[in-house]
């Protein structure tokens, strides 16, 4: 699905490399509530193909901390929406 949006490796990598340690405000830190890793891929994702699905139980959005599809922060979410 992102192939098709025309996903950008590198802006998703050159994200990577400039958040890896340190935290970009826009997005909540789900550290301490399940962890923040699934957030952080969500986020270099979007850097590499900039377009959201806001549909709301299926899709793949961040409004914020409460407003976010379940793929989001959910690796089993998310895996499903990938595939």
């Amino acid at each position: 699905m992102l192939k098709e949006l025309g996903y950008d490796r590198q802006r998703a990598v050159a994200y990577a490399r400039r958040w890896a340690y340190s935290r970009n405000p826009l997005f909540y830190n789900f550290t301490g509530i399940g962890g923040d890793c699934t957030n952080f891929i969500s986020q270099c994702l979007l850097a590499g193909c900039c377009v959201m699905n806001c549909t709301p139980t299926f899709g793949w959005y961040y409004r914020n901390a409460s407003d976010r599809a379940p793929a989001w922060t959910g690796v089993q979410y998310l895996y499903n929406f990938l595939t």
